[in-house]
């Protein structure tokens, strides 16, 4: 009886582990020798061996030896895409946190379908430099993991456009881009750029204006003339909360004080969007501001003479004829049930701004955004 019971539990023991792996990505190959005993295959451990640089680097994590260490990360967030990231001051910025005079830059601009007017605003500055610009398109075509992987090996920046978080994160998920970004920020050093949906996707999810029918793939038509107008469409979406990639412990929200065509403006919104995920901690940051994480420590950068939601005493305006740029971090008390919301100093430790959820509630509309945009 007892070698039965044994046996039931060592089986259950062996599919649980064997699940755990599988979740993390992490497959262990073997073959079965006379005795029944799992052995690793010999020939499986010696390719080993011959993998390229990148394959043996993406495969040195695991579930068990968990070396990412994101204090080694480095972060250049904008509160915007094509505004932030169409200054000579922002290049150079992202160029100085590479460490590299003329790095490689590969832009990834699939929250836009790799169009290419986004593409120029957000790296001619980059090119003017001298750094030498490619670009990663996976809209309408899966180059696959070796050719991905390879890209992001031989980049040293990696930049995200703006555009439609939760489309431009689906897909890379649907092909495997997802890990293979997260491996190449925590793993091999690459310096990640990005603004607005460039923004969301470094942290755990964030205010999105996926649903908004100008940033679909193909926006609604002819079919829809017949009962709205193009005006009432514009007004007729609502903010959701988009998944991100998780390299940040945080909820977030580009462009704060900013109005979009639906007529909201984006910082009124988030505060109801955190009484519905107030297990998060959130970094909001204007349109003209930006974060520069380097390992644990960040740094906020500002637009002179541009519009944002600090007052000229430091408190929050919703003014931007008073406004200038800035950020803040947000919660709310779990007691109150209030919103609390202080402003980000100037230079920092990485733990003041980005602080892991409580609990995280994903969005209940993630389902009727993706069915409006396949």
């Amino acid at each position: 009886m007892k070698i039965i019971f044994g046996t039931i539990a060592l089986i259950l023991i062996t599919i649980l582990v064997s699940n755990i792996f599988k979740r993390h990505g992490v497959e262990l190959p073997y073959v079965s020798n006379d005795s029944g005993d799992d052995l690793i295959n010999k020939a499986d451990c010696e390719s080993e061996l011959n993998k390229t640089d990148w394959e043996s680097e993406i495969n040195k994590c695991s579930l068990l030896n968990g070396c990412e260490d994101n204090n080694k990360m480095r972060l250049y967030l904008g509160g915007s895409g094509d505004d932030m990231f169409s200054q000579k001051e922002t290049a150079m910025e992202v160029i100085e946190l590479s460490g590299k005079n003329a790095p490689n830059v590969l832009y990834i601009g699939t929250c836009t379908y790799d169009a290419p007017k986004p593409k120029h605003l957000q790296t001619n500055q980059f090119k003017k430099l001298g750094c030498n610009v490619r670009s990663l398109d996976i809209t309408h075509n899966n180059p696959g993991v070796a050719t991905m992987s390879n890209e992001l090996w031989n980049t040293d920046i990696i930049m995200i456009s703006g555009g439609n978080t939760l489309w431009g994160r689906d897909r890379w998920v649907k092909i495997g881009l997802d890990k293979l970004i997260k491996k190449a920020i925590t793993e091999w050093g690459k310096v990640w750029a990005g603004g607005s949906a460039g923004m969301i996707l470094a942290t755990d999810g964030g205010h999105s204006d996926s649903m908004d029918p100008s940033t679909y793939l193909n926006p609604p038509g002819p079919l829809m003339s017949g009962f709205a107008s193009k005006k009432q469409l514009d007004k007729s979406w609502a903010y959701i909360r988009a998944p991100g990639l998780g390299l940040l412990k945080m909820i977030s929200c580009p462009h704060y004080d900013k109005i979009e065509s639906n007529g909201a403006l984006r910082a009124t919104s988030f505060e109801k969007m955190m009484k519905m995920h107030c297990g998060e901690y959130a970094l909001v940051i204007d349109n003209w501001t930006g974060i520069i994480i380097n390992g644990k420590n960040y740094k906020l950068v500002k637009r002179k003479g541009k519009s944002g939601s600090v007052s000229p005493n430091g408190t929050y305006t919703d003014n931007p004829k008073i406004g200038k740029p800035g950020a803040w971090t947000i919660k709310i008390d779990s007691n109150s049930g209030k919103m609390i919301r202080n402003p980000v100093a100037e230079t920092g430790a990485l733990g003041a701004i980005s602080k892991p959820a409580r609990f995280i509630v994903q969005s209940q509309m993630l389902a009727p955004a993706r069915k409006f945009n396949p």
